[in-house]
């Protein structure tokens, strides 16, 4: 028996697929185009062509929005590193993605731009915190944990003031500009940190 036309499966993307892609786009193109002021929840849906409730039907806020938006310009946020390597090598892997993101990509002044505007902003501070900061420190913060629990790294570590030695001046080159945004960067933070919480292994040979 042939195929009738009820049977067949849609050609392309489904259509709320590609609305929800189109709202991506359409915030990513005002944000940087014109700044976290132009990404109203209007703007994004006149851009993208779609109702303002199908908007909100994904995002609460624009803040939201945005920040997913985010994800056009430098990929999600990342899953965390393989265990297995040395400590060192998954820490710096992981601040380093953070420092090449704001260096050679457009996320770094609209990740400025965001933060700013998160200080009088609460919906785009939970956006900022929700969907760029946790998950970034979220990997990190595995690690640590993991090398705790391996003895690797002393039991009173605490792991969160740890991982705020290791963004922190990552953010702050990144808003003051006072200093590059570097390749080595990376390494010498975790170097330090690694110094600090007694893990002799992470450091190099010629530091010994």
């Amino acid at each position: 028996m042939g195929e009738t036309g009820g049977s067949r499966a849609p050609r392309g993307r489904p259509r709320s697929e590609r609305a929800r892609a189109a709202v991506l786009a359409a915030a990513t193109e005002l944000l940087i185009s014109g700044g976290v002021q132009a990404v109203t929840m209007e703007a994004i849906a006149a851009r993208a062509r779609v109702s303002k409730s199908t908007v909100y039907k994904w995002w609460p806020t624009r803040g939201y929005v945005m920040l997913d938006s985010l994800a056009h310009v430098t990929g999600p946020a990342p899953a965390g590193t393989a265990a297995g390597g040395p400590l060192a090598d998954a820490l710096a892997a992981e601040v380093g993605a953070l420092v090449r993101a704001f260096r050679d990509t457009a996320a770094g002044p609209l990740v400025a731009d965001l933060a700013a505007a998160a200080q009088a902003d609460p919906g785009i501070r939970a956006a900022l915190d929700e969907r760029w900061v946790r998950p970034r420190r979220a990997a990190c913060a595995r690690l640590l944990h993991d090398a705790v629990d391996r003895g690797e790294l002393r039991q009173d570590t605490d792991v969160a003031a740890a991982l705020d030695q290791l963004f922190a001046p990552v953010y702050h080159r990144l808003l003051l500009g006072h200093a590059p945004l570097a390749d080595g960067l990376a390494a010498t933070l975790v170097r330090h940190l690694l110094d600090g919480l007694g893990a002799g292994p992470g450091r190099p040979e010629e530091d010994r």
